[in-house]
């Protein structure tokens, strides 16, 4: 393959710097004057559509915020480490497989100085100081660069949400939530933070990625991620309840059910009330020891009344400042669907439709057996849901409505599969169909999680240290929306771009050669002949100002029910 030749005026490409005292200057050092307006500047690309989003990144100031935001303790030669940051993102989008991509990759991200300019870089570096600074990293470092990418998101998300929510921001807001594996390869234990596992159905090392997707109206989006040791156990609810403030902090919250956990109060202080009495009347043959029994459940009981009534106090003042609150309903699968944290949703004032459990309990199958033919309602194919099976509720504080759908199915080899869906929404709201197909929408995060480790090789850690692979899950998370959010920006006369998935854009539309062209505040990209893509064209006004409300394309993802 012959050497690309870079057009004669490729050194001056500098997108960050180029203002209209540049562009005047320019022309000058060409023989012109100002007054040619009509003299485009041109130069060209090797990865067409990573020229654009950098452009995107620069219009969200991506640099500016994560200057302002992160402090690696690292020395700046050539390259400062928010360079090498922002150069690791750039990979992600750039179909890189591996770090080493970077620069052995067939035709190498940091031999096309377009791009790095596009990023706000004259050049990039050596993929091997870009994994130094990884190395470097610490916990602290992995929340800066959390922030700073939220902040950059937040009002691209909050857009979103309204387009949801409503005017009056009444509409129902829905957050999917889910664990998805990373397996290691290679000398597992030299990944720090790894442990063993269930990932991807099988025992392994690995990582565990706890992620929070948001369904907008065409489109979904990645609201937040933790990285976890691959023991991590969404059964526990830990998980979740650790992603709540997050989600909250990003796109709003809800109101706090303040009346229900006073009810939940009034319960619990009988219940003390009631262990004190008995704690005082035992007396007779093996007192003693029912004593001690009584001792440690009458402390555990008070403990737990100061809990509740601390969060109560809580709840109150968050009440009190949310001024603009928000009906968010969260799915999840059976593993979510623990007591602790149904009790600790309706506390927070979430909807929810969560699969409360797997129906492999033997007891469970006399339940569905004893519910007669006529009451099964077929809401899919070989699919029947009931609301008479009477499964117990969670246990809870104090009583609340809950409600509880059952469902069967059988298997190809004749195997009845049997689960329960536990929801907040009323029969008056939504018929038991509809409750189901509800739930079944949560199948758009198993679709997102195809997309990450598909298109963005993130099935396996990139890196050896666990703060650095939690910081490449955060820039994984922001390439997610980046896609998305670029036709905010860009404007093609291609409807195969315009209709493309993230897929055809980072691994073709970001590997086709293209030529740039910049007259005044119009920059424009034209996909070169003898590519999939050629004479598509991406236009980006710098100058006008672009309104976030509109709506982004369908990215479309194949997906499958597990």
């Amino acid at each position: 393959m012959k050497k690309h030749q870079s057009e004669p005026n490729d050194t001056w490409w500098d997108l960050p710097l180029l203002n209209h005292h540049v562009e005047v200057r320019l022309m000058q050092s060409h023989g012109t004057t100002p007054n040619i307006a009509a003299q485009a500047i041109k130069s060209t690309t090797r990865h067409g559509f990573l020229v654009a989003l950098g452009w995107v990144a620069q219009r969200l100031n991506l640099v500016e915020i994560l200057n302002r935001h992160l402090r690696i303790k690292q020395k700046t030669y050539a390259h400062t480490p928010v360079d090498k940051v922002v150069e690791a993102l750039v990979a992600i989008l750039g179909n890189c497989r591996y770090m080493k991509d970077l620069n052995f990759d067939p035709e190498p991200l940091v031999a096309d100085p377009a791009v790095a300019q596009a990023w706000g870089q004259e050049r990039f570096a050596h993929f091997s100081t870009v994994c130094a600074t990884f190395s470097k990293l610490t916990e602290e470092n992995v929340q800066q660069l959390s922030d700073a990418l939220a902040e950059i998101q937040a009002p691209l998300l909050q857009q979103e949400v309204a387009a949801v929510a409503g005017p009056d921001r009444s509409g129902m807001v829905i957050v999917d939530i889910d664990l998805t594996g990373q397996k290691v390869r290679g000398e597992t234990r030299q990944y720090t933070g790894t442990d063993f596992g269930y990932i991807q159905g099988k025992l392994a090392r690995g990582y565990q990625i706890a992620a929070a997707f948001l369904s907008g109206k065409q489109q979904r989006f990645a609201i937040d991620g933790l990285l976890k040791s691959g023991k991590a156990n969404s059964r526990s609810g830990a998980c979740l309840l650790e992603l709540i403030p997050r989600i909250e902090a990003r796109i709003g919250r809800p109101l706090r059910r303040v009346e229900w956990v006073e009810a939940c109060l009034a319960q619990q202080k009988a219940r003390v009330r009631q262990l004190y009495q008995q704690l005082q009347t035992v007396s007779g043959k093996g007192s003693a020891r029912r004593k001690q029994k009584l001792q440690r459940e009458f402390q555990e009981e008070v403990q737990h009344l100061r809990e509740v009534n601390q969060r109560l106090r809580q709840y109150r003042q968050e009440n009190r400042t949310n001024l603009a609150p928000l009906r968010i309903l969260l799915r999840a699968d059976s593993a979510f669907g623990t007591p602790e944290v149904i009790q600790r949703l309706l506390e927070l004032g979430y909807e929810f439709t969560i699969k409360s459990y797997s129906g492999s309990n033997v007891a469970y199958k006399h339940l569905f057996d004893a519910v007669p033919a006529e009451n099964w309602v077929e809401v899919e194919k070989n699919r029947f849901a009931s609301e008479a099976v009477t499964v117990p509720g969670p246990t809870l504080l104090a009583p609340y409505p809950v409600r509880l759908v059952a469902m069967r199915r059988w298997d190809a080899d004749g195997r009845e599969v049997r689960s329960v869906i536990l929801t907040t929404l009323q029969p008056e709201e939504l018929t038991t169909t509809e409750v189901v197909k509800l739930y079944h929408g949560r199948q758009t995060i198993e679709a997102g999680f195809q997309e990450w480790k598909g298109t963005f090789h993130f099935g396996t850690p990139r890196l050896r240290k666990y703060e650095a692979n939690a910081a490449f899950t955060q820039l994984v998370l922001f390439a997610f929306n980046l896609v998305r959010w670029a036709w905010r920006f860009l404007s093609t006369n291609s409807p195969k771009l315009a209709e493309a998935g993230s897929r055809l854009l980072v691994r073709v539309a970001a590997r086709c050669r293209a030529t740039i062209r910049c007259l005044g505040d119009t920059l424009r990209l034209v996909f070169s002949r003898g590519t999939p893509l050629a004479g598509a064209e991406i236009t980006l006004n710098r100058a006008t100002p672009y309104p976030y409300a509109l709506l982004t394309p369908r990215m479309s993802s194949c997906s499958r029910e597990t």
